[in-house]
């Protein structure tokens, strides 16, 4: 069949049964027939509710009033619906020539420009093509059963960063797991992060981490951690003036000592949107260890631009915690709290804070609240959800000005 039937059969499906969208994988760029375009993005736009023949038609008619033909020549492509139940083979088989034709130019482009930038589109494409045609499993749980076994003699590789913390997650940070942190302003959720990266780094062997700021530059991130790693008030730091001879020294030897000794990637605004940080990711999951830092969720972006704050909420943690199953990797989401928890009394955040929380919360293997006391330096790290072991509190003393988390340990195990 060539491409523009399993266009036209698609379309005639989603026509008799719209809601069939909200169960494939489908973007109305790969149609090559601009008319079956506008027909995908009326449906889409509907959000793939019932919607009779005449409700679509009006949908195509706001969208492109020229374009959008009669309800007489919708009703006859609709019935040109084969009912195999077979549409998920239809989006493929769509999706493959569309990438297709977008790898034949990105390939003339590379040969033409020899770009990285050239170079980066054509590896993309490749690497989604792969994943719309990857072998699934069949279910079965032969393989699953030598794995597990193998998985018995192996010795412990969870990660060590932070003991309160350790104890809470059943030994340490293991891979295949999403984990949400988020906490209210001034709380220190990016500092906190990048304390457990640096535990990471100093208590393991052959751990990789990248970390995706949003809001930061490169230097602004590492001015954190050589704050931290020489004891230099991190407000110096602002105006570089403030600093003495022996300070730039001691910053300057820090730096160079991490650069030389954390296998550590910084990734900065550039990098917001979700196809780029799961290529980003994807290239160093290779990694005997890998971590992966984002700050933080509500700054991501998504290729569809249509979705509402929840829907692309909804698609970055879903995706991201596919990421982490794929591969068996960690990924630290960070991310805010809604602004009612400032009118409590106890302001303490719970689960329910989350912006965004639904998906938030669903898909994360282990949820983080960060809250401080009045007036204090304690910090609380509650652990209020943990799909793989216990609940509760580890007890922070967060030293603001050398962005340094340490153990309370005046109340940890009381």
């Amino acid at each position: 069949m060539e491409n523009n039937n399993f266009e036209m059969s698609l379309v005639a499906e989603l026509l008799n049964h719209p809601s069939i969208i909200t169960n494939i994988d489908l973007d109305s760029e790969w149609f090559t027939n601009k008319y079956f375009q506008l027909v995908v993005e009326a449906i889409n736009k509907l959000k793939g509710l019932n919607y009779t023949i005449e409700q679509i038609h009006r949908e195509m008619r706001t969208i492109d009033l020229f374009s959008a033909g009669t309800i007489n020549e919708l009703e006859m492509l609709r019935n040109n619906a084969d009912n195999l139940g077979i549409e998920r083979e239809y989006a493929r088989q769509i999706h493959n020539s569309y990438l297709d034709n977008k790898l034949k130019q990105a390939s003339q482009e590379y040969a033409a420009t020899l770009s990285q930038t050239s170079a980066e589109k054509l590896s993309r494409l490749l690497e989604e093509k792969r994943n719309i045609n990857c072998l699934k499993q069949d279910g079965r749980l032969d393989q699953a059963f030598m794995d597990f076994c193998e998985q018995l003699e192996k010795p412990n590789e969870a990660l060590q960063s932070f003991q309160p913390v350790d104890d809470l997650l059943g030994g340490g940070i293991t891979g295949g797991k999403l984990i949400v942190l988020a906490g209210r302003p001034a709380t220190g959720k990016t500092a906190f992060a990048l304390n457990i990266m640096e535990q990471l780094f100093k208590k393991n062997k052959n751990v990789a981490c990248d970390f995706f700021t949003f809001e930061m530059r490169q230097n602004e991130l590492m001015t954190r951690l050589v704050s931290k790693d020489t004891r230099i008030n991190s407000l110096l730091f602002i105006g570089k003036n403030n600093l003495s001879f022996e300070n730039k020294l001691k910053a300057r030897q820090s730096y160079e000592r991490m650069k030389q000794e954390y296998d550590l990637r910084i990734y900065t605004s550039e990098y917001s949107n979700l196809n780029d940080i799961k290529y980003a990711i994807k290239k160093r999951v290779d990694k005997q260890h890998y971590v992966a830092f984002i700050d933080y969720a509500g700054l991501i972006t998504v290729h569809d631009n249509r979705k509402n704050e929840r829907q692309v909420m909804n698609e970055v943690t879903r995706e991201l915690k596919k990421l982490t199953t794929d591969y068996g990797i960690t990924i630290f989401l960070l991310a805010q709290v809604n602004r009612s928890v400032e009118s409590r009394i106890d302001k303490r955040p719970l689960m329910s804070d989350l912006k965004e929380s639904g998906s938030l919360e669903q898909d994360a293997n282990c949820v983080m609240l960060l809250s401080a006391e009045d007036n204090s330096e304690k910090i609380r790290c509650e652990i209020a959800k943990n799909r793989e072991g216990m609940t509760g509190v580890a007890p922070f003393i967060f030293k603001k000005h050398y962005m340094d988390f340490s153990i309370d340990f005046n109340e940890w195990k009381k």
